[in-house]
């Protein structure tokens, strides 16, 4: 009955020892005790640990409320922007031309622009893959128009989109998408799939300059391999390094500590 005294002694100060309010003459006296009382030692580590305290579903659900009101009033922020700006071109296309033409362009910009970015922050998962989806599918879309409306209603230049436009745009897209399916598949690192963009990007640019008639020789070849292939290759080495070494430095943490 003693020791159990002792022991309901010492546990009813423990909250005030940990606080530090407890006197050097008593604190000698705990400190002695837990160091033979295996039970009251127990306590004082449970105590010591931080409270996990669980949220009311009340604050939980006004919390989501709070979420769904800040995204609501930034969708008509956005919305709203965006009828001002497309308002704005079409009654400065129709007073200086009497007709709608660049008009159609500036609306398939704001559309490639504010798509992928609603897609963005509405999206529960894979947000930044459903977001380049649907950067990829307007930029062919918006490259389209401009075609149309350059061509067909300003008169401007000659129709480019399928022997230029198209084929530049699906090669980069391929690039792109290459880069996200190492990204995803193979649960790759954002450096990762950053390298392998960056090497692709070599092949790329040369192939862009083939396909819109650039180059003229392999002279021109060489001086823009010097000028943008050689910095490409450059970057993309250093990555790889980077990755490499980051890459090194997990594991090796992930060994210690197991």
């Amino acid at each position: 009955m003693e020791q159990k005294l002792v022991c309901d002694t010492v546990r009813d100060l423990l909250p005030m020892y940990i606080d530090h309010m407890t006197s050097e003459v008593s604190n000698e006296s705990i400190e002695e005790h837990i160091s033979d009382c295996g039970e009251c030692r127990t306590v004082l580590e449970q105590m010591r640990k931080p409270v996990a305290v669980e949220t009311a579903p009340e604050i939980k659900e006004f919390k989501k409320f709070l979420k769904k009101s800040k995204m609501s009033i930034l969708y008509w922020i956005m919305g709203a922007a965006a009828v001002i700006a497309v308002l704005t071109c079409f009654i400065v296309n129709l007073a200086t031309e009497r007709r709608l033409s660049w008009f159609y362009i500036v609306l398939a910009g704001m559309v490639t622009g504010y798509l992928p970015l609603y897609i963005l922050i509405s999206a529960q998962k894979q947000k930044v893959v459903k977001m380049l989806a649907a950067l990829d599918g307007c930029t062919f879309i918006l490259l389209w128009v401009i075609q149309l409306v350059l061509y067909y209603q300003m008169g401007i230049g000659g129709f480019w989109y399928w022997d230029k436009g198209l084929p530049i745009t699906l090669l980069w897209s391929v690039i792109l998408w290459t880069a996200v399916i190492v990204r995803t598949k193979f649960h790759a690192g954002i450096l990762t799939a950053l390298v392998v963009f960056t090497f692709l990007a070599v092949p790329g640019n040369f192939l862009t300059n083939v396909i819109g008639g650039t180059y003229k020789g392999w002279e021109d070849y060489a001086a823009d391999f010097v000028s943008n292939g050689l910095g490409n290759t450059m970057a993309a080495v250093i990555l790889l390094i980077l990755d490499i070494v980051i890459y090194s430095i997990r594991k090796g943490k992930k060994n210690d500590g197991e």
